[in-house]
């Protein structure tokens, strides 16, 4: 096994194990038993110890949000199919990676990153709508608004979904996604008055 499929292998383990048992019972030793990995050397082999698979575990799925959000948003034809494309991005995201979503949450509610002001930072992830706002009020496409407070508060609603769902593990994705799609189109679209 390559030294990066090794890597990923500890930190898909580490993901199931934080959102099946918690921060305080995510061990070093539960993370290589989860990997099948026959001792605890084998993670320390590739990473210092266990606040740096932490720290890759964060990464590694706000890198791939992200991603998801990026391409969505460049893909879509204007800032109006853009604001809808991120929403759909983000709950979509969140649907289908619900261990890891369950894991940076209950990493956010517990753990200090080492040498990070932050352990969770969620810039990444506001930027893409930050930018789409802007985008369309250059545009004409939206109302003039302060696209910092709106792009915050589209992120919130959106990270919405994980609380509702771990409520109703049977809510409508679909629905949840069009409602807060016309919710925010409506808000931030033009009305011609100016």
């Amino acid at each position: 096994m390559t030294s990066a499929a090794r890597r990923q292998q500890i930190v898909d383990a580490a993901i199931t194990v934080l959102a099946r048992d918690g921060l305080s019972q995510t061990s070093l030793g539960r993370i290589a038993t989860e990997a099948g990995l026959s001792s605890t050397g084998l993670i320390t082999y590739h990473f210092a110890d266990k606040d740096e698979v932490l720290l890759t575990v964060v990464d590694h799925l706000i890198g791939r949000c992200t991603g998801a959000l990026r391409t969505a948003v460049d893909s879509a034809a204007g800032p109006a199919d853009a604001l809808a494309a991120y929403i759909e991005a983000f709950v979509r995201f969140q649907d289908d990676n619900r261990d890891g979503v369950r894991a940076l949450w209950r990493l956010a509610a517990g753990w200090k990153a080492p040498g990070r002001e932050f352990a969770f930072d969620d810039e990444p992830l506001v930027a893409p709508v930050r930018e789409v706002l802007d985008d369309g009020q250059r545009g004409g496409a939206f109302r003039d608004l302060d696209s910092s407070v709106v792009a915050q508060s589209i992120v919130c609603a959106v990270e919405g979904f994980h609380e509702l769902r771990t409520a109703d593990p049977d809510i409508d994705t679909t629905a949840f996604i069009r409602e807060l799609q016309v919710l925010y189109r409506r808000g931030t679209e033009h009305d011609g008055r100016g």
